[in-house]
C-alpha cells in the first residue's frame, strides 16, 4: 500500500504500509521466538491461545526459510504492495510447477504438493484466526509512524535518516554497508527505487532486501517493553561451545558426517556421553541427525558458524 512518494538525488523513494510482510515476519517471530525480545508478551499469548497453529507454524519453518520466503525472494518486487488476502489467492493460483520455478531459484530445491499446499493451509488459517483482527488494529498506527518517519527522512535526507535506522547500518559517501554475517556493500549510484516502511516486529533484526537496483529499508518500531536481552538460542550456543567435548565432536563433524558410534570411537568415550552431548548440539539447532537403517548420522551445521560473530553483535547491542 503506497502511501506517498518523493524524489532525492534521482532517487524515487516510496513510502509504503506493507500488510504482506508484516504477517510474514510476524511468523517468523513466531517460528522463532527466542530472539525477539520486545515480542515475547505476544508470542506467549499466541502460544497460550493457538497451541497447535503455533507449533505447525514451527513446524515448517525450514521448509519456508522461517516464513521469510516469499518476501526474501525475487518474488516479493511483484507481491510487495498487494493486501494479504490477494497475496494469498495470487500463490492458490499457482499450480505445483510454477510454484516450484521461484522457490528453486531462491531455495535451490523444490517442494511436493503436499508441502507447499501445508503452507498455503497454515498462512491462511494464520490469517483468519490471527493476523486479520491483528492487522486492522495495527494498520492506522502504522502508518501514522510510517508518515512520521517520512517527515523525518524529508527534513534529515534519505541517506541522513537510512544511517540512523540500525547500529549495523552504515551509511558512507558513496555506499551503504550492511553489517550481518559479513558485510555487504551496495553503491548509492546503482539504486533506482527505496522502499521505506516500520515494522513492529522486525526488531532486532537489521532487515536486507537488495533486488536489482531496489532497496528496501524497514526500521523497528518497539511495542512491548523488553524484560530480557539475552536471546535463549544464544545461549544454547554458547552452552555448545563452552565445553571441550562438544568442541572436539564439532571438529570431527566438519570433517565428515558422523554416527554416534564413529564419534564415542574416536573420542574414546561411551555412546552414552556421546548421545548426551549431540542432544545439547541437536537442541542449539547446530547438528542435523539422520537415520540410516539402524544408525543415526550427525552433520554440522557449518552456516551456523558464520552467524555466530553476528548472533552476538545483534545481541549486545539491544
Amino acid at each position: 500500500m503506497i502511501l506517498d512518494m518523493f524524489s532525492e538525488e534521482d532517487i524515487k523513494v516510496v513510502v509504503s504500509y506493507l500488510p504482506v510482510w508484516e504477517f510474514f515476519f510476524s511468523m517468523h517471530v513466531l517460528s522463532n521466538p527466542e530472539h525477539h525480545v520486545s515480542r515475547q508478551k505476544w508470542v506467549q499469548s499466541k502460544e497460550k491461545c493457538l497451541p497447535e497453529l503455533v507449533k505447525e507454524i514451527r513446524n515448517l519453518k525450514t521448509l519456508t526459510n522461517e516464513w521469510i520466503l516469499i518476501i526474501d525472494s525475487e518474488k516479493w518486487s511483484e507481491i510487495r504492495q498487494m493486501e494479504i488476502i490477494e497475496m494469498i489467492r495470487y500463490f492458490r493460483k499457482k499450480n505445483i510447477y510454477q510454484w516450484n520455478h521461484w522457490v528453486k531459484e531462491t531455495t535451490g530445491n523444490e517442494m511436493t504438493r503436499k508441502e507447499r499446499d501445508r503452507i498455503l493451509n497454515v498462512m491462511e488459517a494464520y490469517y483468519e484466526t490471527v493476523f486479520r483482527k491483528e492487522e486492522m488494529i495495527l494498520r492506522p498506527y502504522l502508518i501514522r509512524v510510517i508518515q512520521n518517519e517520512k517527515r523525518k527522512c524529508q527534513a534529515e535526507g534519505l541517506w541522513n535518516w537510512i544511517g540512523k535506522i540500525h547500529t549495523r547500518l552504515q551509511v558512507e559517501e558513496t555506499e551503504i554497508i550492511y553489517l550481518k554475517n559479513h558485510e555487504f556493500k551496495y553503491k548509492k549510484k546503482e539504486l533506482n527505487t527505496v522502499f521505506l516502511t516500520v515494522s513492529t516486529f522486525v526488531y532486532p533484526h537489521l532487515w536486507l532486501f537488495k533486488h536489482r537496483q531496489e532497496l528496501e529499508v524497514v526500521k523497528g518500531v518497539i511495542v512491548e517493553s523488553i524484560e530480557s536481552d539475552i536471546p535463549e538460542d544464544l545461549v544454547q550456543i554458547f552452552k555448545v561451545l563452552g565445553d571441550k567435548t562438544r568442541l572436539r565432536i564439532i571438529k570431527l563433524l566438519m570433517q565428515n558426517v558422523c554416527t554416534t558410534q564413529e564419534l564415542a570411537q574416536k573420542l574414546e568415550i561411551s555412546e552414552a556421553a556421546v548421545s548426551k552431548h549431540l542432544q545439547i548440539m541437536w537442541k542449539a539447532d547446530l547438528v542435523h541427525k539422520n537415520k540410516k537403517g539402524f544408525f543415526v548420522e550427525y552433520e554440522f551445521k557449518e552456516d551456523m558458524i558464520n552467524y555466530i560473530p553476528y548472533k552476538f553483535y545483534e545481541m549486545i547491542t539491544i
